[in-house]
């Protein structure tokens, strides 16, 4: 049974798409099936981590929302392009072009698609894992594609405004009774190794953190030049993901 995710946050910067591209990957060297979807439709950037030219997109997800396009039209496989030794990994982009950016905007979409998607993902592709890649905030949009999830993953970063929305976030999802997790990313390497951080964090929120995420400035000089993971398969960064991963196929059925 195909499970969604939703990479979340309250504010933009917090590295949302670098994560969903890595915890992606490192999902599918425990030989899972993972189908990314870039929801980040005012900025979508997925598809320059995966190196996914405009030519490898017969369409796009916009083209799938207005019924111009199948779903496996919009279905990039970038198993063997990224050379993954096991798994599966799919990609669906958004558009980069501003009118159809702007339609969208103004129409919107429904909470059908969400779970529409997920499920012909399962159906006709076997996926284990769907993650949707967001746009940061609390618009209906974005909350759409996180309460149509069955797990949102929050990312955030160790600021007091970023703390302050993700705790309002989680407990707007609580009244929805969605199981949310938190993700600290990018927190100052002194903060990041006390070991009582992740404890103090989830009761601040109410919220479990399940993975603690240094900041490494290799990160940004790697500047979304391909999947870091990949490239980097003993780096601290990947450890972390790595624990993330664990947690993830251990406890989430």
């Amino acid at each position: 049974m195909v499970i969604s995710f939703s990479i979340h946050s309250y504010r933009g910067g917090t590295g949302k798409s670098t994560t969903t591209a890595n915890l992606a990957v490192m999902l599918t060297l425990y030989n899972k099936k993972v189908a990314t979807v870039d929801l980040d439709l005012t900025s979508p950037g997925l598809h320059v981590i995966y190196q996914v030219s405009q030519s490898q997109m017969k369409a796009t997800l916009n083209d799938y929302i207005y019924g111009k396009a199948a779903l496996e039209d919009v279905v990039v496989d970038l198993t063997n392009q990224l050379s993954l030794p096991r798994g599966k990994l799919y990609f669906l982009g958004a558009s980069m072009k501003p009118e159809e950016i702007a339609k969208l905007m103004r129409e919107g979409y429904s909470e059908r698609f969400f779970r529409e998607v997920a499920k012909q993902l399962g159906e006709v592709y076997g996926v284990d894992y769907v993650i949707f890649d967001t746009h940061p905030g609390l618009n209906e949009d974005t909350l759409l594609a996180v309460l149509s999830s069955d797990v949102s993953f929050m990312l955030m970063r160790m600021d007091k405004q970023d703390i302050t929305g993700t705790y309002v976030t989680a407990q707007v999802l609580s009244k929805f009774n969605k199981t949310s997790y938190v993700i600290l990313n990018m927190v100052p390497p002194d903060m990041a190794n006390a070991p009582e951080l992740q404890a103090e964090v989830s009761k601040l929120l109410g919220v479990p953190v399940i993975g603690v995420i240094p900041f490494y400035p290799e990160i940004l000089q790697h500047r979304s030049r391909g999947v870091f993971i990949l490239r980097h398969p003993k780096h601290p960064y990947t450890l972390r993901i790595k624990a993330v991963v664990d947690f993830i196929v251990n406890n989430i059925k």
